[in-house]
């Protein structure tokens, strides 16, 4: 073999040892692979103003059966969703997966979480509406800045008079006071922040469902290992549904306090 013909082959060669290196494979636990999520900082009890919360917790979890430690950043919704199409985190939770998210972003087979909105009226307010579609045009409705709120909602968005806050006591509060007709809440997420309110869930008409959606960890269209990570994730969870770890997590009342 002539040297011009060896040192290409070296190089070769190296080039091959260092795309392997480089590129993550299944099972892999090499503290060089840097996850980067954004956590949503405003919807406990799933992710609250530190990152904490139930979704959080699962991911974490999901994520350490293939030995892998994701690196949060806590962030406005709004935000996660900004950062993850730049591609400057690999994911972003919790992003519910219908028409207006499917293409923007990478999903995995195994939902993090269901989760149901509803329909909030202040009692005795509106009695003839039964159904999204007994809302007048101009109906002014309480909304979190970028929530997903399902393909019907999207489908009459356009009749409302959206008033988009970034916190759901403020929802609450408008809604209390007046200042909007109606709110789509997530039932859960309501619940919690009237408890943290010291407010009365009775203080609501809960008319209504709005959707049952699934939540996921979105993943970036430009980060490089964005299929790989959704596979471990889904792999994660289904791994914690078989044992029960799943609906340990889920179920922790502590989440709540």
């Amino acid at each position: 073999m002539s040297k011009s013909r060896a040192y290409a082959w070296l190089l070769l060669c190296a080039l091959a040892i260092q795309v392997c290196a480089e590129s993550p494979t299944p099972g892999a636990t090499d503290d060089s692979i840097r996850i980067h999520l954004g956590a949503e900082d405003s919807w406990p009890p799933y992710s609250d103003a530190k990152g904490q919360g139930i979704s959080t917790d699962l991911i974490k979890a999901a994520f350490a059966k293939s030995g892998l430690t994701p690196t949060l950043h806590v962030l406005p919704y709004a935000r996660v969703l900004h950062d993850l199409a730049s591609g400057k985190i690999d994911g972003g939770y919790n992003v519910t997966l219908q028409s207006t998210t499917q293409d923007k972003y990478i999903f995995g087979q195994v939902p993090l979480l269901r989760v149901e909105a509803y329909w909030f009226f202040i009692p005795d307010m509106h009695p003839t509406i039964k159904s999204i579609a007994d809302i007048p045009d101009k109906f002014r409705v309480g909304v979190i800045r970028d929530y997903e709120y399902g393909d019907i909602y999207e489908n009459h968005r356009r009749r409302f008079t959206e008033v988009q806050v970034s916190q759901q006591s403020q929802i609450i509060r408008m809604l209390k006071q007046g200042r909007i007709d109606a709110a789509v809440m997530f039932d859960r997420e309501a619940e919690f922040a009237l408890k943290e309110m010291n407010l009365d869930a009775a203080i609501f008409d809960k008319r209504f469902l709005n959707h049952i959606g699934d939540v996921y960890v979105a993943f970036s269209h430009k980060s490089p290992r964005a299929r790989w990570l959704a596979e471990q994730l889904d792999k994660g969870l289904l791994m914690m549904k078989e044992t029960g770890e799943y609906d340990r997590i889920l179920s922790d009342t502590n989440k709540e306090q």
